[in-house]
């Protein structure tokens, strides 16, 4: 079985759940440990879903260096446990090109890539929840996250067509699981984790 198992999608796909339910299933077997990405902790979020004009440069570059230490401190302390994570270092680059102008991107990616090479830390596996944007928004309404109540379907549908365009260049195996019951979900992702 692979050791770190990420999860990836856009906002409101399920990201969390599935990982948190994969955790408790692998955990007694596996010596898994759950990577849970500590958004609620960035205090520019909420700014920048206000008024993303204005703190989107500020925002991109808080979660870069959130996601390094968070990922580089997790793998120093267990680097022989199986991991699942609700995200991937990539989803900085992503979100990123999806909310900076793009000389503030090109300026970025030399500071993602300095960081991604000297984490050295690469998931086996990403298992990407195709969850469709319309589907994502009504899922992020009826959680109800004070935060995210200004995330728009605009929103959703561009950061869904970047996910798609750099999912099939990534240089890790990547799984798309086509989301239609949430309730198969779980066992869907086991089989596919456990077959590789």
């Amino acid at each position: 079985m692979k050791k770190y198992i990420c999860i990836e999608g856009i906002i409101g796909c399920g990201k969390t759940s599935l990982a948190k339910h994969l955790f408790k299933t692998l955990s007694p077997t596996q010596n898994a440990v759950l990577l849970k990405e500590q958004f609620e902790k960035n205090k520019l979020l909420e700014l920048f879903y206000q008024s993303a004009q204005r703190y989107n440069l500020l925002t991109e570059y808080s979660f870069l260096i959130e996601r390094f230490h968070q990922i580089h401190h997790h793998f120093s302390t267990h680097f022989q446990s199986l991991t699942i994570a609700d995200f991937t270092f990539r989803k900085c680059l992503w979100f990123a090109e999806n909310n900076l102008s793009p000389n503030d991107f090109k300026e970025y990616q030399k500071y993602f890539f300095l960081l991604e090479e000297s984490m050295n830390t690469f998931p086996d596996i990403i298992l990407f929840l195709d969850v469709k944007p319309a589907q994502a928004f009504i899922n992020i309404k009826k959680r109800n996250r004070k935060m995210e109540q200004n995330i728009t379907l605009s929103y959703l549908e561009n950061l869904y067509h970047t996910y798609i365009k750099y999912l099939n260049a990534l240089p890790y195996p990547t799984v798309s699981i086509s989301v239609k019951n949430y309730e198969t979900l779980a066992d869907e992702a086991l089989k596919i984790i456990l077959s590789v």
